[in-house]
């Protein structure tokens, strides 16, 4: 539903706040990079929809790493669509442990909200990292406020 969009900055504000917060529990682990090239500031996107991704970075990324960890948002453009990455360095074989213990339903939202609104035209794809970590790439119509 197009109404429930929001602009990229604002979207990555509300995570910032989210991390903020993990950020008390976990003050010597918690990292966080953040790459927005200014022309995507006012991109739309669906409102939360990292938010799912993010938590999925704490919860099997931070939470079980004992040395620090970064989770990284980044944004792109190629060929029309809005680009987003969600990745962190945690763990090894965290991700799997994730996907196993059902994470896969936060994921799997997030992939039901990108189909239904965008069809063939986004995707949601999951990568395990080797040797530790997990990136979740997210790919939408690159759209900006018509008002």
């Amino acid at each position: 539903d197009p109404s429930e969009d929001v602009q990229l900055t604002e979207e990555i504000r509300l995570q910032r706040l989210y991390l903020e917060i993990e950020q008390v529990r976990f003050p010597d682990r918690l990292r966080l990079a953040i790459d927005l090239p200014d022309d995507l500031r006012d991109a739309l996107v669906p409102g939360l929809i990292l938010q799912p991704l993010i938590e999925n970075a704490v919860k099997y990324g931070v939470s079980r790493s004992r040395r620090p960890v970064t989770i990284g948002i980044r944004a792109s453009e190629r060929h029309g669509l809005l680009l987003l990455t969600v990745q962190d360095d945690g763990q090894p074989g965290a991700a799997g442990k994730a996907m196993e213990e059902g994470t896969g339903l936060g994921l799997r939202n997030v992939a039901d909200r990108i189909a239904a609104r965008f069809g063939d035209t986004g995707y949601c794809h999951v990568h395990p990292l080797d040797p530790a970590g997990f990136r979740v790439d997210l790919a939408m119509p690159l759209a900006f406020d018509a008002r």
